[in-house]
């Protein structure tokens, strides 16, 4: 049986069990059977390989309408706008271009409340992640939280857990950032996503360390895809970038006021105050571990799960 598959990049998926969401179909990409009823499997497009990930959400058409947009030069486009119900998490086995439309073939529920004691993850559906904290609070207490919107009514919800026995503070640091990371680019935080997640986030967090000492941009620090790192690296380079540029106004005149000669400033304090070395090679790493708190080394997959056991399934839960 051929079902329709609709990629998504924004990472908004309906939540399984009636969750409602809403998005646009081009109407020559719909296979042209749209209707109340239909099944549409809905997963993300990683763009960073331009793949379509297999694990996603099947859901029913429960309302859809025709619409056109104007195009400079061209014939209107014709679209759907098209509200769907989750129905369950599922994978899908094949994937073809038929009838003018990607559909799926072989389509596998899968229900991850009962798979939660072997394999533990996190759902991104009918929520969107929009960040996180970890605090350093003590080796036998470390809680994260993740927070986001839910989609159907934009409310603020969380999930959150304790990490302690498990991980140092600097890990537990990278595993959030991994978790956003990972919810934003699947909408679903596996052991496998949570490890590779890690490892590109602290290699965007090392490149920003670097890049910030070679060029003096302090506004590198601490900007990856999971979005800007809180730390006390960063928080300190804005401090002391409004420190220096209130001092150049209150006692230079306008054509005195240099942001580059106020950015060689703070990177210079910066690395003084928090001992951070310049050599280049040392001061990425050091300042990754040193000044933004985090950890580079992989965890194993078996850590990653225990990790993710600590996490509910949804914030709902």
């Amino acid at each position: 049986m051929l079902t329709l598959l609709v990629p998504v990049i924004n990472g908004v998926l309906p939540r399984p069990g009636g969750g409602k969401s809403a998005g646009a179909i081009l109407e020559r990409e719909s296979g042209g059977k749209l209707e109340n009823g239909t099944g549409i499997f809905v997963c993300p497009f990683v763009p960073a390989n331009g793949t379509l990930y297999r694990v996603g959400i099947l859901a029913k058409v429960v309302g859809i309408g025709r619409h056109s947009m104007a195009l400079p030069g061209q014939d209107p486009a014709s679209f759907l706008m098209v509200l769907l119900e989750g129905v369950s998490h599922a994978r899908w086995n094949t994937v073809q271009f038929s009838q003018g439309s990607l559909q799926v073939e072989g389509l596998e529920p899968i229900d991850f409340s009962a798979m939660r004691s072997e394999y533990p993850v996190v759902s991104g559906a009918g929520w969107v992640v929009r960040g996180g904290y970890t605090e350093f609070r003590s080796l036998v207490d470390i809680p994260v939280t993740i927070y986001g919107n839910e989609i159907e009514r934009n409310s603020m919800v969380e999930l959150k857990a304790n990490l302690k026995g498990l991980v140092s503070m600097e890990t537990a640091h990278t595993i959030e950032h991994a978790m956003i990371r990972s919810l934003q680019t699947y909408g679903l935080c596996s052991a496998r996503t949570l490890q590779e997640s890690m490892r590109l986030e602290t290699e965007e967090l090392t490149w920003s360390v670097e890049k910030s000492m070679k060029f003096a941009m302090p506004e590198f620090l601490g900007q990856s895809q999971a979005g800007a790192c809180g730390n006390p690296m960063t928080h300190l380079a804005q401090y002391y970038m409004f420190q220096e540029m209130s001092e150049q106004m209150k006692s230079s005149n306008e054509t005195d006021i240099s942001p580059d000669r106020a950015r060689r400033v703070v990177m210079s304090k910066l690395t003084g105050d928090m001992g951070l070395t310049t050599e280049p090679g040392l001061r990425s790493l050091q300042g990754l571990k040193k000044g933004m708190r985090h950890d580079d080394s992989l965890i194993s997959i078996e850590l990653c799960k225990r990790v993710l056991s600590r996490f509910p399934l949804e914030p709902w839960q």
